[in-house]
């Protein structure tokens, strides 16, 4: 079964939803939340959940628009989450704007899980940020092997301009795939902007080359990927066009095609994240929501 994990517009919070094939959602609670952050800025916004080498499910959020550090909690269920906690992953960092939409995966060769995040760094005051469409982010990094002692944040991706909400997966031995969002803004050489591309490395760590084609429309952002019917789906929010879209690749994200009509979507979604999980796990779930 597979799990979606949301937020929305009217409500920053944790909504979940279901579908046996990845494509017809049912969102649970009647697409209420079904969890709210007691921590932070009390918001959920960008919630990726990842289930570690322990079955033990890690959820991620961002924080707030301006903060240092994410939001993390643990669950054995989906259904109760404990111990939640801000994680000041750029806390060290000077000048750092935010910490936004992290993500997780594991590294099976290097044995840890690395977590990545969107962040920019800027001396500028704050009416100087508020009138600039220009943050200039880049993907950041930090490891761990029991998401409590964190590593030291570094770069993880930067192409030479601004960049965010990343998503990465293992598609298979040496060959790792980053779906990412470009984040200028149009010029007189760039018409077009703020689209999801995909780019390819040997290992997690990268290089990351191969840079793709724009794979959106304008104003997409939040990809995120996830293994189905021996292919890779992509499900990306189309903001400003208050849509929600999906694409499908099966030669491992080299070409991909536009499904969106055949998705049926939860109301409403903003930025989600997909995971499979056990049936008895999602049979848990319907049953506590119902």
């Amino acid at each position: 079964m597979y799990l979606m994990s949301y937020f929305r517009t009217e409500s920053e919070a944790l909504h979940l939803a279901l579908s046996p094939d990845g494509l017809s959602w049912q969102p649970l609670n009647q697409n209420r939340p079904v969890w709210h952050a007691p921590i932070g800025n009390k918001s959920v916004r960008d919630p990726f959940i990842f289930r570690d080498e322990t079955g033990t499910y890690r959820l991620l959020s961002t924080n707030s628009w301006r903060s240092d550090s994410i939001i993390i909690a643990d669950s054995t269920d989906l259904i109760e989450w404990t111990n939640p906690r801000l994680v000041p992953l750029m806390g060290n960092v000077t000048n750092t704007r935010n910490t936004w939409a992290p993500e997780c995966f594991y590294d099976p060769e290097a044995a840890l899980y690395r977590v990545i995040w969107s962040s920019s760094l800027d001396e500028r005051s704050l009416s100087q940020l508020e009138s600039s469409t220009d943050w200039n982010h880049r993907i950041w990094t930090s490891s761990t092997t029991d998401f409590e002692a964190w590593s030291a944040p570094e770069l993880f991706f930067d192409p030479g301009y601004s960049v965010i909400d990343a998503c990465v997966v293992r598609v298979a031995h040496n060959n790792w795939m980053m779906a990412w969002k470009d984040e200028r803004t149009p010029d007189t050489t760039r018409l077009h902007s703020k689209k999801i591309k995909v780019s390819f490395a040997p290992s997690s760590s990268g290089p990351w080359t191969e840079e793709s084609d724009f794979l959106t429309a304008d104003l997409s952002e939040g990809p995120t990927l996830f293994p189905r019917e021996g292919g890779w789906t992509m499900l990306f929010d189309a903001f400003a066009n208050h849509y929600f879209g999906a694409l499908h690749s099966t030669d491992e994200g080299r070409t991909w095609n536009d499904i969106s009509a055949q998705v049926i979507f939860p109301p409403g979604p903003r930025h989600a994240s997909v995971i499979k999980i056990p049936d008895t796990d999602a049979t848990a779930l319907l049953n506590h929501w119902k």
